[in-house]
């Protein structure tokens, strides 16, 4: 539970505290591109976007009820092909995490951001 509240931060952060779509400032969430179930991608970065709640999960087009959502932040340049190709790969490569490893990473990560934020 700790290193997904430390993930959701440092998502947030490294958006500068905005919408990675409409760059709406309220009621932001981190979502997983790739299922928390895929342990492989559970804690990476890569597989986080800073959305707000409309963008998320509230409008027809957002994350949870868009099926093309992934192809719009392409078409939009939010993400680029070769992230989505190296974060599928990654996805579907079954891999056993060190939590104590990935806390560290990600505590390191939001440090970083912090320093950076805003």
């Amino acid at each position: 539970k700790e290193c997904m509240k430390i993930w959701a931060e440092c998502v947030k952060l490294r958006a500068k505290g905005q919408c990675e779509v409409c760059k709406k400032k309220e009621n932001l969430n981190a979502h997983h591109f790739f299922s928390r179930s895929r342990q492989s991608v559970r804690y990476n970065l890569e597989n986080g976007i800073c959305l707000c709640s409309g963008c998320h999960s509230l409008s027809i087009h957002s994350a949870h009820k868009d099926p093309l959502f992934k192809d719009k932040l392409l078409e939009r340049g939010i993400r680029t092909k070769q992230w989505l190709i190296l974060l599928e790969r990654q996805a579907n490569t079954p891999q056993k995490l060190d939590i104590k490893l990935e806390f560290l990473f990600l505590t390191n990560k939001l440090k970083e951001y912090a320093k950076r934020s805003f």
